[in-house]
């Protein structure tokens, strides 16, 4: 028998305006982390996060590593992770969600294959370092994380050339273990995980959902024959590729409602649909009311597809 697909959320999280980064810090984030939660969950950002307080199981997919003070984790968008406390205790993580995107294109300006190449670095694995592991690194997330708390003058800017720090030395890394990788790689060669297949096609989604995405396209890059492709898409994700598509296109389409004034017809079309009453039929069935009312009462800004087994939220 076949080994049951766990349940997934997507958190979708959105950037402030004018910043590569969204901290989420403070005594909120002290708690029992996984408790009564049994699935997964993957971000649209790059997550960078530091255990303060706490112990338990960190899952990235199908591997489990210990946390205690100190260890920090760096997981690329679209990775399957979860954080569990162990039973009975407290945890106390803070967090980076980072748009890795926005800062290669500000380093390679008007070199998008360097920046592309860059991100796609990046995003290559997850990253679970333990305490005393990683000091450079973790002394620049420390650093952004103390900016952004204490918000001093010109503290985006600093935060910024810190992030470029931190994310060029883990390319650097990288680069340092590739013949290692090559060896892991060779080693496990048939237990790739089902999400880290379908990755290439998650990040072609997100970087072009405001265009025209045919599914062969998709599969393509994934290296999968269109009808392996769907099946792996849906039971991973509890969605077909389309309706992925346009919960991205919805979550987008909500953020240019909020935070602008452009017409509804305008924003149907600039998020990728082809057609007003497509995009009012989508937005209704991942928001749950229509566009007009959601615009009056943006505080609604919150998605569940709870028909799918796999949730959609902003953020926690």
């Amino acid at each position: 028998m076949p080994k049951k697909k766990r349940e997934m959320q997507y958190r979708y999280y959105e950037m402030p305006e004018d910043s590569f980064v969204l901290p989420l810090m403070g005594q909120t984030w002290v708690r029992s982390y996984g408790d009564g939660i049994d699935y997964l969950h993957f971000h649209n950002y790059m997550e960078i996060g530091i255990c303060h307080e706490g112990t338990g199981e960190m899952i990235y997919e199908d591997k489990s590593y210990r946390f205690e003070p100190g260890c920090f984790t760096i997981i690329p968008p679209n990775y399957p992770h979860t954080t569990n406390s162990d039973p009975g205790t407290l945890g106390f993580w803070e967090y980076l969600f980072v748009d890795c995107e926005g800062l290669m294109n500000c380093i390679f300006e008007k070199k998008e294959d360097s920046a592309r190449a860059a991100v796609e670095e990046l995003y290559r694995r997850p990253y679970f370092f333990e305490k005393g592991q990683g000091e450079a690194l973790k002394n620049d997330i420390m650093t952004v994380f103390r900016e952004q708390k204490e918000r001093k003058h010109l503290f985006k800017q600093k935060s910024d050339a810190f992030l470029i720090d931190l994310l060029t030395e883990l390319i650097r890394l990288n680069e340092s273990g590739e013949e290692e990788r090559r060896e892991e790689t060779a080693s496990v060669k048939n237990e790739v995980g089902d999400m880290e297949r379908l990755m290439p096609a998650l990040s072609h989604i997100k970087a072009h959902y405001m265009d025209e995405i045919y599914i062969g396209e998709l599969a393509d890059l994934c290296a999968l024959s269109e009808t392996h492709f769907r099946r792996l898409f849906h039971e991973n994700l509890h969605l077909s590729p389309l309706e992925y598509v346009n919960s991205i296109r919805i979550h987008e389409a909500c953020r240019e409602l909020r935070t602008t004034d452009k017409p509804i017809r305008t924003v149907a079309f600039e998020t990728g649909f082809t057609s007003i009453s497509t995009f009012q039929r989508n937005f209704f069935k991942f928001v749950g009311m229509p566009t007009h009312e959601w615009r009056n009462h943006p505080e609604n800004y919150e998605y569940k597809l709870q028909q799918y087994k796999i949730s959609t939220y902003e953020g926690w």
